[in-house]
């Protein structure tokens, strides 16, 4: 069994993600950034966590194992995952303890490389290997402990970092903020009154109970029915561990991931920074947001979900702007994960500095109308039911009905056992006939 998904280590605390877990994790870490490491220095880890009451817990475990193999801690309390990323130069890895949008449960372990990047599948297998062994080897002498150091200035540094990057006088914005009772409970606020917007924060308690609780980037109707009544210009709601956000206007239109990569894609471009004018987005991104910006002379590039697959794809391709339906958006010349923070606050300076509104953005957007299914897949290898050739020959056939009209995309959860199901086209009723019929097929595999 694989321990990471799509975005690192997560489960229900004290079934899946034990003490046991935690320790280990904290042990393979200073072991292979201690077999990396080119100097005589100890290895060195950056830490942090959302408000969930569980956070302490798995943290502990996990920073107790790399104090045991001879690696130097900084913890930097409660911070947005993004701040981890933005600010791990220096160190061998940067660790986020959050189940991000998941509810309160659940934790996890996101791990960053010395560069901010999500680590990747050679880090991965190196660490599955010793997560998996039970020889306790690296394990210090009394005299070669590593070393715990708490550090809170970095919460202000990244909100330093956040404002001289943005540097924009918001004063004419009255921003609603939903802080999902997460990690941007206090940071988030902060940075956007710090460009002198006017701001109302709702959901901003360190309460881990509540985080993501009917609030938040999965709940954008609470900030939906706020901006109904509080005179807002616009408003942002992000999740719990501030890598997602999505935006709701002041008409009550909410704005997902695509949209608002829709709008940064046009702004961008009218502005001369969209560097080769390309969106870097997911599989999963709507047919209708392609369509759409190829004819602003946008192209879109898709990669597999994650965003650090997207993250991946802007680096090489040395591209500015990507993201995910699901609200994670990349600048790439400020963080190389996405941002919720930062993605709100640069839509707003460029629409202030173009002095356009959204809706009128958004009027050149068609969303082809969608049929997404989840078909549970227990005890079954869900490759080998992707690779069927009676599922292959039943996804040919959906495509060629779809034509250039439609797409549909049949892929393996990366968190759930589940095969996921998207059908999008032109014609709704026939996006639900083949998405039907498709989990029809993938029940008698089964």
């Amino acid at each position: 069994m694989n321990l990471f998904g799509t975005d690192g280590i997560r489960g229900i605390v004290g079934e899946f993600l034990t003490p046991q877990l935690c320790y280990k994790v904290g042990k393979a870490l200073a072991i292979l950034a201690n077999e990396n490491k080119t100097c005589d220095k100890r290895p060195q880890i950056l830490i942090a966590g959302d408000t969930r009451t569980s956070t302490d817990f798995v943290k502990h475990a996990l920073i107790s194992g790399a104090l045991a193999h001879g690696a130097m801690v900084v913890d930097a309390g409660i911070l947005p995952t993004p701040a981890v990323s933005a600010q791990v130069a220096g160190f061998d890895f940067g660790v986020m303890i959050t189940a991000s949008h998941n509810p309160p449960q659940y934790n996890g372990i996101k791990i960053f490389d010395s560069v901010g990047n999500k680590i990747n599948g050679d880090q991965i297998k190196k660490l599955e290997y010793i997560l998996k062994n039970e020889t306790d080897f690296g394990l210090q002498t009394f005299d070669k402990m590593g070393q715990y150091v708490r550090d809170d200035s970095l919460s202000e540094r990244y909100v330093s970092k956040v404002e001289n990057n943005i540097n924009i006088d918001l004063s004419s914005y009255n921003i609603a903020l939903d802080c999902a009772n997460g990690a941007c409970y206090e940071v988030a606020e902060k940075v956007f009154k710090k460009l002198n917007a006017k701001v109302t924060a709702f959901n901003n308690a360190a309460n881990g109970a509540k985080i993501n609780d009917n609030c938040g980037a999965l709940h954008p109707e609470f900030l939906q029915n706020a901006i109904k009544h509080g005179g807002f210009d616009i408003g942002f709601a992000f999740d719990g561990d501030g890598d997602r956000v999505i935006c709701v206007l002041n008409n009550g239109e909410i704005l997902d991931g695509d949209k608002m990569m829709f709008v940064l894609a046009t702004l961008m471009k009218e502005m001369g920074i969209l560097y080769g004018n390309t969106l870097v987005a997911t599989i999963l991104t709507n047919f209708g947001v392609e369509h759409s910006l190829n004819k602003r002379g946008i192209t879109v590039k898709r990669v597999q979900v994650g965003d650090k697959n997207v993250s991946v794809c802007l680096q090489n391709e040395k591209l500015p702007l990507g993201g995910e339906k699901a609200g994670h958006i990349i600048i790439s010349d400020f963080v190389k994960t996405g941002d919720g923070i930062y993605s709100a606050l640069y839509m707003v300076k460029l629409l202030k500095i173009l002095n356009k509104s959204p809706q009128d953005i958004l009027k050149g957007l068609k969303i082809y109308p969608a049929t997404e299914i989840d078909v549970p897949v227990e005890n079954v290898d869900k490759e080998v039911v992707l690779k069927n050739e009676k599922l292959l020959d039943a996804i040919d056939r959906g495509q060629n009905l779809l034509s250039d009209g439609g797409r549909l995309v049949v892929r393996a959860s990366g968190t759930e056992n589940k095969i996921r199901i998207l059908v999008e086209g032109e014609d709704a009723a026939m996006t639900a006939d083949i998405a039907a019929y498709l989990k029809k097929i993938i029940l008698q595999l089964l």
